[in-house]
Parts: C-alpha cells; structure tokens; sequence
C-alpha cells in the first residue's frame, strides 16, 4: 500500500467496507483524492489475485487488474497518466467523459475493467450526455466517484449520480486546514468601475432580462425569445441577453487596467508562478495582450483546445521558468496539480460555488510555510458581486 495520511486511509478503508463496490469520496481540493484512488485500485487488484490463487504469495503488481479512469479534461488526463505511472497502479485507461458517453452502449469495453474511477463525479450527474454513463458506472464491479463538490439534491431530491454512487466518506477544508494537509489562503476582493460606455449598455441588457423575468419567470427565460433584432431579424434569446451582459462584465476595460497594476505588484513577492482565471477565452486573450508588453511574455495561456504537446510544455516544463503566469480557462479550474502556485486572480466570476471551489483548489496543496492569497476583481454594482458570498461559502 501507498503510505497514506490517517484521513486518506479513511478514506480508502470507507470505501472498500462497501458491499457493493459503489462509492464516492467527497474530499477538498488539494487532500490527494488521486493517491487515494491508486491506493484503492491496488489494494483491489491484490485481493482479486488472492482470490483467484490462494496458494500463492501475496500479489503487489497489479499489472494485470486493469482500471478505467474517466476525466472531465484533457489536463486532468495528463496527471492521472503521471501519477499512474509513478505510484505503479498497473494498467489503466484513461478517457474523457465526452468520450466515454459517446461509447456508453459499449458494454464490451467497459466489461474489460476491474474498477470504473470517475474524477469529478459531479459531471456525471449534470448533462443529458453524461447521464448516459450512470448505466456503466452502476454495472461495474467497482465504481469509485471522487469529487471536491459532490453532487448536490435538487427539489429535495438526491442526485442521480451520488444514487448510483453515494457518498462514502467526506473531509472538508476546514478539516484539511485544521490538520495542516490544506494551505490557508487569504481572499481579497478587488473592486473596479465600469466606463460610463459600459455602464450604460449594463443597464440596458439588464433591463431586458428583467422584461424577461417578468414574462417568463426566472427559470425559464433564457431558452425563450425576446424578440427580433431589427437590423437583422434574428431572434434574440433570453439566453444571449445573459451571456452579453455577463462578457461585458468580464472584459470590462478597468479590470484589465487593475490586472496588469496588481500582477506587477505580486509577481516579486511569489515564487514566479501566478495563475489568472476566467470563464471566457476571450478574457484571457485580453488578459495576455495587456500583460505581454514592450517584448516581454510574462503570461501564457492554456485552453481546451491547446494540443496535448503544446499544455504540457507550458505548464510542466515553461511555467515559473520561462513566464510566471498561467492563464486558464475552465480546463484550468479542475485538478491541474500545481503546489508551488500561491496567488490566483479570478477575472470573470465563476457562476457556481463548485467551479470557485475547484479554482480554490488549484492553490491549497501545502508547502513548507506556504500561505495562499487570491484576488478577486470583480466591477462593482454588477453581477459580478455575486462571486464574492461563492468564495465565502467555498471556504466553509
């Protein structure tokens, strides 16, 4: 067995007392969910051999119990391949989710696995695609879910996936924190103004969702019409509405301004690695040009659409040595392991508590003396307030 700490022996204990081989770990960011897999995954492959030869020595090469591993993205498929081959966890396969949905009916090759491991559970139970895949994760022997936000009940009723899967264990940040195994971060929330310009057309798409609101209810008014744009007859959608205020708000111009005062602040004080997060690429693409200036790159950016070559150049090998700072997207939000990064600044607001939760967590993994700090730059009397109470709940 890996050498595990005291709760990631829970953990793994938790989840093999199950009878039905059907779990999920509900761990914080940064508490080493992955190692705790790899544990699970060889700890089954030496019993299935015992199993099958009770007369012989006791096996510790799980070469022939073969797991499958299913990732939201393709940065998360690079780790696990890393961290697979270092603990020694035998042979794996590693797919996306988008992938292994569109082969869910495949029942022959999910068949072929001793255990299913679902990293970030909580896409399965979100998205009629991925609702496919609750048929294999429930036939398999083993299905371990692991997630720092676990699916939550919706109208009183538990989710689908944790159903299939229902939690088995849970350590929290606070409990990571307490125990000194998760780095105290410092949040600061960094206000700036929207342009009169700005402010104006704020106001304006506000007041057509709130038309919408009114016509359609909450719930309902992004997927119905608002009306027809007259210089080109399009219908406008509620949806549309929505997403233009919210990119505004994202690419305001202040934020950038205050962006490229705050990273020539910061930079000194870290170890040359600083993550910048938004939920648009396009933000990010402002972002570097502000940043990479008067021939300097000091900022590089990583999407779902770099080549799998290319992102782990950059973030394996280039950054803190070539540039200092990292500009990601969602691909960027889940499970990227990077503990030498301290400092993070959100730029666009994450809509959810979970993807704050995960962007939290790409700073908590502990170092020597290491306390995290990330800034918050939000536009004031905007939506973008919103994000703030997220980071408050998320470090609950």
């Amino acid at each position: 067995m890996i050498e595990l700490r005291p709760y990631q022996q829970e953990a793994v204990s938790a989840f093999l007392s199950m009878p039905d081989g059907h779990g999920t770990l509900a761990m914080a960011p940064g508490s080493g969910k992955t190692i705790v897999a790899c544990a699970i995954i060889k700890e089954l492959a030496a019993r299935v051999y015992q199993e099958k030869h009770p007369l012989k020595p006791p096996y510790t090469e799980p070469s022939v119990f073969r797991s499958l591993i299913v990732v939201p993205t393709l940065v998360l498929k690079d780790q696990w391949e890393k961290v697979l081959l270092r603990e020694g966890s035998g042979s794996a396969e590693i797919v996306t989710y988008a992938w292994a949905a569109q082969h869910a009916d495949d029942e022959e090759f999910f068949e072929q696995f001793g255990i299913t491991v679902w990293d970030e559970v909580h896409h399965l139970g979100y998205g009629q695609e991925f609702r496919r895949l609750l048929v294999p994760a429930y036939k398999a022997r083993y299905s371990l879910g692991l997630s720092a936000t676990p699916p939550l009940p919706k109208d009183g009723e538990e989710n689908v996936a944790v159903q299939v899967m229902p939690i088995v264990y849970t350590y929290t940040l606070s409990q990571g924190q307490d125990e000194g195994f998760t780095a105290q971060i410092e949040i600061r929330p960094v206000p700036v103004q929207l342009t009169e310009q700005e402010r104006e057309q704020y106001v304006k798409l506000t007041g057509m969702i709130q038309e919408m609101i009114a016509r359609y209810g909450v719930e309902g008014y992004v997927n119905r019409p608002y009306g027809k744009d007259p210089e080109t007859g399009e219908t406008i959608w509620g949806g549309t509405i929505t997403t233009e205020r919210r990119k505004l708000v994202a690419l305001a111009e202040q934020k950038y301004e205050k962006l490229k005062e705050l990273v020539d602040e910061v930079l000194p004080k870290t170890n040359g690695r600083v993550f910048i997060w938004s939920s648009y690429v396009e933000a990010l693409e402002k972002a570097k040009a502000v940043l990479n200036v008067n021939g300097k790159q000091i900022a590089e950016l990583v999407t779902g659409e770099t080549p799998k070559k290319e992102r782990r150049r950059i973030i394996e090998q280039a950054w803190g040595r070539d540039f200092p700072v990292l500009l990601v997207a969602n691909v960027g939000s889940e499970g990227l392991d990077a503990p030498e990064a301290a400092v993070g600044i959100v730029l666009a607001g994450a809509k959810t508590r979970r993807e704050t939760v995960q962007r939290l967590g790409r700073l908590l993994r502990p170092q020597p003396n290491k306390k995290a700090k990330i800034y918050i730059l939000f536009a004031s009397n905007t939506s973008d307030e919103k994000i703030i109470p997220l980071f408050d709940l998320a470090t609950e």
